[in-house]
């Protein structure tokens, strides 16, 4: 028996033959499939043998006997592609190929708005079976899996609309082809304040991202996401209002950090144009404030230097002052309007004040620019 078996399949006598088939003909990996055929001429009881050749040598995965009518059946988990046939005494099936179609899972995970982190995340079984791709659109690209099979893509929010992201599966061989696919929406909801849920959350992270100074990350849309959304409309030449449309939430899914106007160390920047302050570190912006400057546009161009600071609240109502040139300074105001409305100094709102003077000293370079 066991030198009939070394000769593979194709071996067959004149009085028997062996007819084999699987289904299904490519079976899901770890999934059951039928092995099964019918040995001429019928006889009960005929000791029958499924071998395969899945990369080392034919060998015999099981055992079994025939039926009355001359038919058999093997049922076992699909983990192995290659070929596979049956032997009975005197003849062999002739072999057929089995490849597998891997197990592969996709799911979305995240907030789906412009901007946001959103994933699709899923897993490979077996990891070995072929390589991934992500395709969104006429985008493509390629999605390393770890050993265990798992994977995490992120997926594009540059702009509002529904989608169909596509993980696309090459396979080695002994595996077929296959995909998996989830629609998705990137929504653009109208948002003001006293806005709730999970769209402010998107928001606010994305904004703190773009380093715009958010002083909660939380679902709730206060005055802080109000003078954020304002800083950020600034920035990008959009209308001054505070709120969020699709306008908004498209540019947010496209924009990056602002660029700083003097490249170089650290520093406070003031434009005047635009009623911004940026905070740079290592000539890179790391804080947007929303200000407003003087009314007349009498607030100082030029490059100035904090000589002093003063904490707290004074008579005029400026909350912990930076002064970089006579009375001018940069302080906190209960008034901070979209516009300029300062007597000339650089108004923040109250609650940034305390923060910006804890960050910088006596000698701050101050710059004061128009755009």
């Amino acid at each position: 028996m066991l030198a009939f078996l070394l000769a593979g399949p194709g071996t067959a006598s004149a009085a028997t033959s062996v007819t084999f088939g699987i289904t299904p003909a490519t079976p899901v990996y770890g999934s059951a499939a039928t092995f099964s055929g019918a040995v001429t001429p019928a006889v009960a009881g005929e000791p029958v043998d499924l071998i395969a050749n899945t990369g080392s040598g034919w060998g015999v995965l099981g055992s079994t006997t025939t039926a009355a009518n001359g038919t058999y059946a093997f049922s076992m988990a699909a983990t192995a592609s290659g070929s596979y046939a049956a032997q009975a005494p005197g003849a062999t099936s002739p072999a057929r190929v089995l490849a597998l179609r891997p197990r592969l899972t996709a799911r979305i995970a995240g907030l789906p708005y412009p901007g946001a982190r959103l994933l699709v995340r899923g897993r490979l079984t077996p990891a070995t079976s072929g390589a991934l791709t992500l395709r969104v659109g006429t985008r493509s690209w390629a999605i390393p899996h770890r050993p265990d099979g798992t994977y995490t893509a992120r997926l594009p929010t540059r702009h509002g609309g529904r989608y169909t992201a596509r993980v696309v599966f090459a396979p080695n061989p002994g595996y077929t082809a296959t995909q998996a696919s989830r629609r998705y929406a990137i929504r653009t909801p109208y948002l003001a304040i006293g806005s709730y849920g999970r769209a402010v959350l998107a928001l606010e992270r994305r904004l703190r991202d773009l380093r715009y100074s958010v002083r909660h990350v939380n679902k709730f849309f206060g005055v802080d996401s109000y003078e954020a959304v304002l800083a950020f409309q600034k920035v990008h030449w959009m209308s001054r209002n505070g709120r969020v449309g699709s306008k908004v939430w498209n540019k947010l899914g496209r924009s990056s950090i602002p660029k700083a106007r003097h490249p170089r160390g650290a520093h406070i920047e003031v434009d005047k144009t635009r009623q911004v302050l940026f905070e740079v570190r290592r000539g890179h912006v790391v804080r947007v404030i929303h200000v407003s400057t003087g009314a007349t546009g009498n607030t100082p161009v030029g490059r100035w230097h904090v000589y002093w600071k003063q904490a707290g609240l004074n008579s005029h109502g400026m909350y912990y002052s930076l002064y970089w040139l006579r009375g001018f300074a940069i302080h906190g105001y209960a008034s901070v309007p979209r516009w300029p409305a300062s007597h000339g100094c650089v108004r923040i709102p109250m609650w940034q004040a305390p923060g910006l003077y804890s960050r910088w000293s006596v000698g701050t370079t101050v710059y004061v620019y128009y755009s």
